[in-house]
């Protein structure tokens, strides 16, 4: 099967999937806005519009936006359902939580206000007038050994009311949890390792591994009760870890690849309670990195994960897989036009923000399954033997499904969706008219 029969197939299925979470009314209009999407990486609506041959006028796909009838929410759970059908098995997913800044030039964006900006770039102020995105991403490791991550969801923080990062953070776990049918491990970094976080997401079956402060108040494990009963109250922890008794612990080192290469790691663990989590046990790993440039040791990190059977080394390396949500947000922003996305009001931006983070999943998926005959010398003949990335298979869309008038592959009777041929479309607007006998 050639190369282009194969991604058409692969499109007709994804999008026919989605298309059942979308009203019968608007679905034709749905289906030209998130084609427009993978073939347009710029973020304005009408950029994406004028990539494709339009049904109706702009108005239409404005007002099917603002529309309260298409749910952003039914549109989030369609992917995490459709993500868990055509990845492979996966027996526990990997969810990351983390936030990041888009930089405004108007106060009359939605949510759009001062920040302090964590990056510290010599050429930014410290503090930035930006929208702050609260993202929830699924992430894996592909069957080459490629680190993906997928956004599920992204909302933004309101300028005004008592809704900030952490509450968000909380509402995505408790929204998309339930429609998980496999244990779910949350990866996050120090800002979002809180108490209101972290035991709802216990009591949900959740498992959490993520960064703390050095100062954390941790205890070993309790004693077994003595026998004979002693006057006042039980005690709930044990001795509290100090320093000193960090000292005394048996340290390892190892060749871990984490971050993207092989490292030299230092490791030392113990099973404890987290005075934080009510006395939840946690294993802690204090870890640090070699740096072969100036030949020493990192600063020590100090890590904490729910699952006590896992060893330092793999919470390490599964810590690392956080990671990913930092080059999604750059790919999002540089390369798929979210830095451009501007819309009136909060929800109608999320509901958009929301389709094209639909489309780039669908194009890593493409760029992950279907990569053997990838025309790379049409595309870009000074990567060939590389591998075929996201962006590559974007410009690929963008280069044959130009101009294509989608809206002609739907059906409404079955509610399916059928990818026109390109070639056959490529030089004209309108449908052929037949001609007369």
């Amino acid at each position: 099967m050639s190369f282009q029969r194969l991604v058409t197939l692969r499109l007709s299925e994804w999008i026919s999937y989605f298309l059942a979470a979308v009203p019968p009314r608007s679905r034709r209009s749905f289906l030209e806005l998130l084609c427009g999407c993978l073939i347009s990486p710029d973020g304005w609506v009408t950029r994406a519009l004028s990539h494709i041959s339009l049904r109706c006028h702009w108005t239409t796909y404005y007002k099917l936006l603002e529309r309260e009838s298409l749910r952003t929410q039914v549109l989030a759970i369609a992917q995490v359902r459709w993500l868990l059908s055509v990845l492979p098995p996966l027996p526990i997913v990997e969810l990351i939580i983390d936030d990041t800044l888009v930089l405004r030039h108007s106060t009359k964006a939605p949510g759009a206000t001062i920040h302090f900006d964590h990056s510290h770039k010599h050429n930014r102020p410290r503090y930035v007038l930006a929208q702050n995105w609260v993202g929830l991403a699924l992430t894996l490791r592909s069957r080459s050994g490629k680190a993906l991550s997928f956004p599920i969801r992204l909302r933004l923080v309101p300028r005004t009311g008592n809704t900030h990062k952490l509450k968000i953070a909380g509402a995505l776990l408790r929204a998309f949890i339930p429609h998980i049918p496999v244990p779910v491990r949350l990866l996050t970094d120090a800002w979002f390792m809180r108490r209101r976080l972290l035991l709802p997401l216990l009591r949900q079956r959740g498992q959490f591994i993520g960064q703390v402060r050095q100062d954390t108040a941790l205890y070993r494990q309790l004693p077994p009760k003595p026998a004979k009963a002693q006057r006042g109250r039980p005690r709930k922890y044990g001795d509290k870890l100090t320093p000193e008794t960090l000292t005394s612990l048996p340290t390892e080192i190892l060749t871990l690849f984490v971050y993207g290469k092989w490292q030299k790691v230092r490791l030392q663990s113990i099973v404890a309670q987290a005075r934080f989590l009510n006395g939840h046990p946690i294993r802690a790993v204090w870890s640090a990195i070699y740096d072969t440039k100036h030949h020493r040791w990192s600063p020590t990190r100090l890590y904490l994960a729910s699952e006590t059977d896992l060893t330092a080394p793999e919470i390490v390396t599964l810590y690392g897989n956080r990671w990913q949500i930092e080059p999604l947000f750059h790919n999002l922003k540089r390369w798929w036009g979210i830095n451009n996305l501007w819309q009136q009001r909060r929800a109608v931006l999320e509901r958009w923000m929301q389709i094209r983070c639909i489309a780039w999943s669908m194009v890593q998926l493409l760029a992950e399954t279907v990569t053997e005959d990838f025309p790379m010398t049409a595309i870009a003949p000074w990567r060939i033997a590389t591998p075929v990335t996201a962006g590559l298979m974007a410009q690929w869309l963008h280069l044959h499904f130009l101009r294509v008038p989608f809206w002609t592959g739907y059906d409404p009777k079955s509610g399916k969706f059928q990818c026109p041929n390109p070639d056959f479309w490529a030089d004209t607007d309108d449908p052929p008219h037949k001609k007369a006998a």
